[in-house]
């Protein structure tokens, strides 16, 4: 169940500090802020008043150098802490949208020289309780001042943890460049396992998988899960569905493909209901799928035909044009990677030009 309140953390302010969340069907996920100020006890208590006065309230104050921690309001709630992005409430984004300040400065990353204790776990053991996996979409927590990628898409679509200089309609440059790996080492269990171990007694599966670059199994969020629940359904194992197929992966998706790994014959782990690459491919036709249309594979195309392209890209060895994982949004990085793929073919000019025709797309879909 997913945590609204830390049994840990101090209450400061009256618990009020924003309302319902605006599209609670995107994953939840976690802003990273620095509050530019010193730490200690007395800095904690100033900003905190400061942000109840001014009414900029993020969900969580913390101090990485006493493992102090406080609580604004319920996470399940939006916090103040962000600008819009023009009419979008970029506070009130997915299920949950955790603002946490801490007490540092940008240009000394706090990952430095912090000393996390048993509060921070209990913040971290509360994130993960929203699914929110141990990633940041958009890469690296850039250093101060520098270059902040702001992708709207990355922003809607992905689950995870973001850095305020990430989100769009915002111009600040913190938390700057902290560590990742310490922040997830630093949870309950250290960093997040890939992929516990698959039930042995032919049980359904409580993990992720990734294939082709793409998330599948439970908390598995984007146009790929759609896909599979899709297929699942046409080839008539939608019992299992309330209702329609949708991006988040649920246990109506498990079940749905464990009745279809039964029916090619599997068993045991190997029907636990979580995909594997070749029956991935073989529910989905991977390797047999049409041209979708040049209009459906070019620039600011959107869509489960871009995500395989991305994925097919991923396939081919030009990961390092998508350092940020596949989308559905036919945006610079695909269209970089598919001109390279293009090149490495031998072609160029208008035969190179980062768009997928016919036979790009049945290269690529090798």
């Amino acid at each position: 169940m997913s945590t609204r309140w830390i049994p840990e953390a101090e209450d400061l302010g009256n618990g009020d500090i924003g309302g319902d969340m605006d599209s609670p069907e995107l994953p939840a996920r976690v802003v990273w802020h620095s509050t530019e100020t010193g730490n200690g006890d007395q800095a904690f208590d100033n900003v905190a008043s400061g942000l109840i006065e001014d009414s900029v309230q993020p969900h969580i104050l913390y101090d990485p150098t006493t493992d102090r921690l406080g609580q604004f309001g319920p996470l399940d709630q939006s916090a103040r802490a962000l600008r819009n992005d023009g009419d979008i409430r970029t506070n009130r984004t997915g299920a949950a949208c955790i603002q946490i300040e801490v007490l540092a400065r940008a240009a000394s990353p706090f990952t430095d020289y912090w000393k996390p204790g048993p509060n921070f776990a209990a913040l971290m053991k509360a994130i993960r309780s929203w699914d929110i996996p141990d990633t940041f979409p958009m890469g690296d927590p850039p250093e101060y001042p520098g270059d902040s990628r702001r992708d709207r898409d990355t922003w809607e679509n992905d689950g995870g943890h973001y850095c305020h200089a990430n989100i769009p309609g915002n111009d600040h440059g913190d938390p700057g460049a902290i560590a990742p790996d310490a922040l997830f080492n630093a949870a309950p269990g250290g960093g997040q396992p890939s992929k516990p171990k698959p039930p042995a007694d032919g049980g359904i599966g409580h993990y992720q998988v990734t294939i082709d670059g793409a998330a599948y199994g439970p908390g598995a969020y984007g146009s790929q899960v759609t896909r599979v629940g899709q297929a699942l359904v046409a080839k008539g194992f939608g019992s299992a569905y309330s209702e329609g197929p949708g991006p988040r992966w649920t246990d109506a998706d498990t079940k749905a493909y464990a009745a279809y790994q039964k029916s090619l014959g599997l068993s045991g782990k190997d029907a636990d209901g979580i995909p594997g690459p070749t029956t991935l491919h073989q529910l989905l036709g991977t390797n047999a799928m049409e041209f979708p249309g040049n209009d459906e594979v070019s620039y600011g195309a959107s869509g489960p035909q871009v995500l395989a392209v991305d994925q097919a890209l991923i396939r081919h060895g030009y990961d390092s044009y998508l350092s940020y994982g596949p989308s559905d949004y036919y945006g610079d990085t695909t269209r970089a990677g598919v001109r390279a793929f293009q090149r490495d073919q031998g072609w160029s000019g208008s035969d190179a030009d980062g768009d997928v025709g016919p036979v790009t797309w049945q290269r690529l879909m090798q």
